[in-house]
This record gives structure tokens, sequence and C-alpha cells, in this order.
């Protein structure tokens, strides 16, 4: 009986003493006057159903409100998983097959112009191009971001509130000449692109005869009851609860119109939100047991890189297997199925001055 009642005392003092270390952790990232600034750090971690830890910390910039444990920031491409998801969901309503070619579904679409969308060593592979790849960034390519950065950061500087449309996303990467950049014949390497996803977002818009951000929001975001999840400059925010800034450097990329984002990455939520929607996905009630295999069946990528799946990256915190996604823009939603851990983080600075991953890692060896 003293045993069982010392413990009834001790662990709640364990458990408090573990937070406010974390928090003390969190707080010392703050770095308003760095190159880099972070002003704010949001952390939620679940264990089995039950939240572990839940807060925010710092402004959204040097000189506004604070943050809380509940506000929204861009999610960045984590936004994939969601796409990833319709589409197997999809694949077992027998709309599509994984192995089916693209032109299949977007031939039609004109400016597309399909058959010049890849292009390697003067060959057009365009029609090689199948689902599956898309999925898991085996297309070939390329991005308009990550591989014309110099030429994309200076059109978006030049039209800062420009409503792009997946015509115009589409237009741009023409633009740049990608479709003559391509890395590989499909399903011969690895390459993560954008393209991909935008792709694949008109593949749902095909198949469903709407919007891709309604069919999101009707296939998982009204289900799962995601009220603070939205996708943003396509629909209208869900309430008025506070966002954070979220920066480049010293660019304050919530001052941008980043509506060139739309499937590669346009989603705004919360931790909260995250986190009900990768325990959803986990617990099956979104795709069944095959989908998720298929999901999570990881491959080599290439060096400096997470082993990746169908929309979904591998990563190893503390030894133990995560399944989930980064997001630009500093931001991470992953699930543990061994131990039913949940992480979902928003670092407002997608360039810190320190590496995400040791933190997180140094953050769950005290929760253990």
């Amino acid at each position: 009986m003293t045993i069982r009642l010392l413990l009834i005392f001790f662990i709640p003092l364990v458990s408090l003493g573990q937070t406010s270390s974390i928090d003390s952790i969190i707080k010392s990232k703050i770095q308003s006057d760095s190159e880099n600034p972070v002003f704010s750090i949001l952390l939620h971690i679940e264990k089995r159903g039950k939240i572990y830890y839940s807060k925010g910390f710092g402004n959204s910039d040097k000189n506004s409100q604070p943050v809380k444990e509940n506000s929204k920031f861009k999610i960045a491409s984590s936004t994939k998983i969601f796409v990833s998801t319709i589409i197997l969901q999809l694949m077992e309503e027998y709309k599509l097959k994984l192995t089916d070619k693209v032109f299949q579904y977007l031939d039609n679409l004109d400016f597309l112009q399909f058959d010049n969308l890849h292009t390697f060593e003067n060959n057009s592979y365009s029609n090689q191009i199948s689902i599956q790849d898309l999925l898991s960034h085996k297309s070939g390519l390329a991005d308009i971001f990550n591989d014309r950065k110099d030429e994309f950061f200076s059109h978006l500087l030049q039209n800062p509130q420009k409503q792009y449309s997946p015509e115009s996303i589409v237009e741009l990467y023409y633009s740049f000449g990608l479709n003559h950049s391509s890395f590989f014949e499909p399903n011969k390497g690895w390459h993560y692109s954008d393209m991909n996803y935008v792709l694949l977002g008109l593949i749902i818009e095909s198949i469903e005869q709407r919007e891709l951000h309604k069919s999101i929001r009707n296939r998982i975001l009204i289900p799962l009851k995601m009220e603070d999840t939205y996708f943003e400059f396509y629909e209208d925010p869900t309430n008025k609860a506070h966002v954070m800034n979220q920066y480049i450097g010293k660019i304050n990329f919530s001052k941008l119109n980043t509506s060139f984002d739309w499937a590669g990455g346009g989603l705004v939520s919360t931790n909260q939100d995250l986190s009900t929607f990768i325990k959803a996905l986990f617990e099956y009630k979104l795709i069944n047991t095959e989908s998720l295999k298929k999901m999570i069946d990881v491959k080599f990528t290439k060096k400096g890189e997470y082993r990746y799946g169908l929309g979904v990256y591998e990563s190893i915190y503390n030894g133990k297997t995560y399944f989930g996604h980064y997001g630009f823009y500093g931001t991470y939603i992953g699930y543990c199925p061994e131990s039913k851990t949940v992480i979902s983080y928003a670092i407002n600075q997608a360039i810190p001055d320190f590496e995400g991953h040791t933190l997180i890692s140094e953050i769950l060896e005290l929760s253990e």
C-alpha cells in the first residue's frame, strides 16, 4: 500500500519535471535576433491517445501577439499525405489503379501539353509516368521551387499577391523550361517534386469532377471534424483563430500569397487537427489495411533523404520509426505505430539555426 501511495505522488512529479525541461529546451530555441529568426514554436505530443504535451511558445513575430497551443499554421508539404490518402481511397473504390498511366486521366487538359511534360535526354517519357510514380516521387519530373530556386523567388517577390491556379502553376513550370529538365526516365530514380502532386491533384479533380479542396473537405475534414483546417487561398478560413507567421530567413511568407503550393502543400491546420488526421489514418478510418501498407512501404531515396513511401517519409526518432511528412515552413506530423505516439510541431522558420530532428529527439528522450 505504501509503494502504491508513493507512486501516486511520485509519477505526477516526474511528469511535471519532464514537461518543465521540455519547456526550457523549446524556449532556448526562440531566437528573434538571428539572421534566420525563430519567433515561435508549437509542439504537440500524444501517447496512446492521450495528450502528453501541447504548448506554444513565443510570438508570431517580434512585436505581435503570442502564439497559443492551438494556433494555426501552413502545413506545407504535409498536405501530400492528404492527397495520397484520397488517391488510395479512389483506388479502393475501383476508380483508378496505382499502375495506371497518368495520361489516361489528364491527356485532355490542353494547358498541360501532356506529351511535352517530361523530356529526358531529348526523348519524351510523359506517357510512361504512372500514378504510383507520382505518389513516390519517382516520375523524374523537375520541381518549380527546388530546381529553379532563384528564378522562383524572383518571380514570387515581383508578384507577391498573385493568386495561382493549377493552370498558372503548370504555366510557370513551362516558363522555367522544367519540362526539358527531367532527371531520369519514370521509375528509374527518386527526385522530390511538387509537380508530382500537382498532377495527382488534377487526377482527383478529373475523377471527382469537383475542385481538389472540396474533395479534401468532403472526404477527410468533415468526417474527422477537423474544424481548424482549410485549403488556404482556395477556400475561406473555417474560423478566425490565430494563424502563426512563418518565415524563410527574414521573409515573412505569411504576408505572401502562397497559392502556388496547391496540392503540394496548401493546407493550413493546427497540431490538434493534424493529430486527429494521422491517428485516423493509422486506425484505418480513412483507408483500409492494405492501402496503409502500400502507403508506408518505404523505399530508399537518395543520400541525405529519409526513405519514402506513397506520400509519407519514414523518420527515426530515438530508435523508433515514425511515418509522416515534413513541411517546408518548419512543420512535421508523424506517427509511431509501435508506441502509438503522435508528434506534430511547427517552428515558424524554414531554415532555423538548429536542426529540428535533433531538437525533437532530445525532447522525446525526456518523455520516455
